[in-house]
């Protein structure tokens, strides 16, 4: 029992870490237009190559760097965040223990 669920760990992180890494990649190839037209004269625009976009847009996508960059600008609202996570996750469980009874 204890080998499996060691095997079921180690699955999860792998999927953990293959996902993050095809999340660094654009999800639309080069030249693919992106419907995105928001003003009636002008060209729709197109993805560009993921070269030419910025590193910092990259960066978007990872929720641990963001969190880490948040901490380190601003603290107060980082721990106010990490608050509301928190009485989330027990209002949640309250919300379901109440459902058993």
């Amino acid at each position: 029992m204890l080998k499996l669920a060691r095997q079921v760990q180690r699955t999860t992180h792998v999927a953990r870490l293959h996902s993050s890494a095809l999340a660094m990649q654009s999800s639309c190839k080069a030249g693919t237009v992106l419907n995105l037209k928001v003003r009636k004269s002008g060209d729709e625009p197109v993805a560009l190559e993921d070269s030419e976009y910025p590193d910092w847009l990259w960066d978007c996508l990872d929720k641990q760097k963001m969190n880490e960059s948040l901490k380190e600008e601003n603290f107060m609202k980082w721990r106010r965040k990490q608050i509301n996570k928190t009485n989330t996750a027990k209002i949640k469980n309250n919300n379901f223990m109440s459902t058993i009874n």
